[in-house]
C-alpha cells in the first residue's frame, strides 16, 4: 500500500503489554471482537493474551490455531495532524509508520489518506 495518511482524530493505546506472534507458533483462539469484524482473541503459552487479525492463522484443532506470518499487536498513540505512512490495511485497522520509525496498528477512521 505505502501511502501517506494525516491523523485526524488523537487516538491512545489501551494495550501496554501487546502480544507478538512468530510465524508458526500455535496459540489457543477464543472468541471474535464484535465491535471489530475480523478479529480475535487469542492466547499465548506464556499467557499473554490480545487481539489478532484471523487471517494469519490456521486451524490446527477446534481451539488451537497456527500463525501463518510474524505479527505484533502494537497499536500506536497519535495526535491530530500528525503524518503516518500506511503500508496494510486489515479488518478497519491500518499498519502505519510514525515519523519517529515507530510503527503499529491504529483505527483507518482517525487517519485520512492523503
Amino acid at each position: 500500500m505505502n501511502r501517506r495518511a494525516i491523523v485526524i482524530k488523537e487516538y491512545r493505546s489501551s494495550y501496554p503489554n501487546p502480544i507478538s506472534l512468530t510465524k508458526d507458533d500455535i496459540v489457543v483462539i477464543s472468541h471474535c471482537d464484535l465491535e471489530w469484524r475480523g478479529w480475535v482473541w487469542i492466547q499465548l503459552a506464556s499467557g499473554n493474551a490480545g487481539w489478532a487479525p484471523q487471517q494469519i492463522f490456521s486451524p490446527v484443532s477446534s481451539n488451537h490455531v497456527i500463525c501463518m506470518e510474524n505479527y505484533t499487536a502494537h497499536e500506536l498513540s497519535v495526535i491530530t495532524n500528525e503524518i503516518l505512512m500506511v503500508e496494510r490495511s486489515l479488518n478497519g485497522w491500518f499498519w502505519a509508520i510514525k515519523g519517529c520509525g515507530e510503527a503499529g496498528w491504529v483505527p483507518q477512521e482517525y487517519v485520512e489518506l492523503i
